[in-house]
């Protein structure tokens, strides 16, 4: 079956739903508030608490939709049935029994957010205490998600302009905020690719092109290779300090991967029955042991790489300042943690084509410190896509990242402690040489904007030049 199925984004966000689903002792399904805060328009998360109960002292999440524990079998009535909708209350009980109940009438797609809104807050994420005039939930009309948009866009012209940048980023219901704190701790990095259909912070290729530009950085200082039978070492290290890493691919390459593998006699008898996009899924996340070798030999092959950042950097060296030796054995050292059960590796299939409209680069006021809210945002929504940075976290991110290859992974390395602050000099730089070169290739003649989110809830949207071509 080709893998272009992926490109449906009710198929990726099922298969998302299902990866990060759990069971309590009684079988109530729960789903983390990690997952509700990154919740595009296809998931319905409604607030099952009386009203006076969304201005009280555990507030509420921004832009949900409300329906009252004593009426839930509506949401029955309201939703067709295969409709993905996660239950809210206060501690989690109210949403669990509704949950369980929701699902005896029939509804396939259904889960309470563990912890509700005490684990929510506790996590990080914000609140808010002020009530919306209409926070009642009601019918969509066809095709319409749960912020009231159409889920699929006329193509139309390829660029954004400020109007759709503002009603994109002002929607409350989309753009979740996290402490900068809890996301150093608990949260990864996801790649600036526009074809994610959940809130992100990004940077080019998220957590991996991070871990990566850290180690180009440490050879160019050194003048010396980092020894590439350290680098499994160094991926856990990274994991372990900064809440996981993410990697994604796409359809394209995975369509380009499964050619590959039917073509080699080593792999092509254990895949002839994979039929299915599952199948396909449950195959890649945890091979069979004695395949795993050949099959490395493949998902390595830049033509198999789906991050655009990443799969750049491997075919231009000298463009990107980085070694290919390393990023091949970093996707070694990743997927052997994947497939040996690290649960804070996250491996992301994306669908679809690049269709991104716009860049958008995303800021807040003042300088950041461990308590700043930062606004997770959408990049796509339908036909919409934006590439969507954060410069200001990323900038911030880098800094932990070269304390933590001088002091916490030296030894690994050709560095020292006394190479931090030429660390905190160099990271940036060749980010955003690499960062350009990426936007030139997959970004060239489109609009960018400075979107910057004030303390006092304004969100101002500029439009600056647009980016070179390559």
């Amino acid at each position: 079956m080709p893998l272009s199925d992926l490109s449906n984004p009710d198929v990726l966000l099922r298969e998302n739903w299902a990866a990060h689903l759990n069971r309590t002792t009684d079988g109530t399904p729960v789903l983390p508030p990690s997952f509700v805060a990154e919740a595009g328009p296809r998931v319905w998360v409604v607030d099952v608490r009386e009203e006076a109960e969304l201005s009280g002292p555990a507030g509420h999440i921004p832009g949900v939709r409300r329906m009252p524990f004593r009426r839930i079998g509506e949401i029955r009535d309201l939703l067709p049935a295969y409709t993905p909708v996660i239950l809210v209350c206060d501690d989690g009980r109210r949403s669990a029994t509704g949950a369980r109940f929701l699902a005896a009438l029939g509804m396939t797609t259904v889960a309470a957010m563990l912890g509700g809104m005490h684990l929510w807050r506790q996590e990080g994420f914000t609140a808010t205490r002020e009530v919306a005039a209409d926070n009642l939930l009601h019918a969509p009309a066809p095709g319409h998600g749960s912020d009231g948009r159409p889920l699929t866009f006329s193509k139309g012209e390829r660029r954004l302009d400020r109007g759709r940048i503002e009603m994109h980023v002002g929607d409350v219901a989309k753009v979740r905020r996290i402490k900068l704190a809890a996301f150093l701790l608990a949260s990864q990095t996801s790649c600036v690719d526009g074809r994610e259909d959940r809130a992100i912070i990004g940077t080019p290729g998220g957590d991996a092109g991070e871990l990566l530009l850290g180690l180009a950085s440490a050879e160019q200082i050194s003048g010396r290779q980092v020894e590439l039978a350290r680098v499994p070492e160094l991926t856990r290290a990274f994991a372990d300090t900064f809440g996981g890493i993410y990697l994604h691919t796409d359809n394209h390459a995975l369509n380009r991967l499964a050619r590959s593998l039917r073509g080699d006699t080593r792999l092509a008898s254990a895949i002839e029955t994979l039929q299915t996009i599952d199948d396909w899924e449950r195959f890649l996340r945890r091979p069979p042991e004695a395949l795993r070798k050949p099959l490395l030999e493949h998902l390595v092959q830049p033509d198999h790489v789906g991050c655009g950042h990443v799969k750049l950097a491997l075919l231009n060296a000298d463009t990107y300042g980085i070694r290919p030796g390393l990023i091949t054995e970093f996707f070694v050292s990743f997927y052997e943690g994947l497939w040996a059960g690290a649960a804070d590796l996250e491996w992301v299939v994306l669908g679809g084509d690049h269709a991104e409209g716009a860049v958008v680069n995303v800021t807040v006021e003042g300088e950041l410190w461990p308590f700043t809210e930062v606004p997770m945002v959408a990049p796509s929504i339908g036909g919409v896509q934006m590439f969507v940075n954060h410069p200001q976290v990323v900038t911030f991110l880098r800094q932990q990242t070269a304390q933590f290859l001088s002091t916490r992974v030296n030894s690994l390395l050709p560095i020292g402690k006394q190479d931090g602050a030429k660390l905190e000099t160099l990271i940036p730089e060749l980010g955003g040489s690499q960062a350009l070169a990426t936007l030139k290739a997959l970004a060239g003649g489109l609009p960018v904007f400075d979107v910057h989110f004030a303390e006092d809830g304004r969100i101002d949207v500029r439009q600056g030049d647009d980016i070179p071509t390559a």
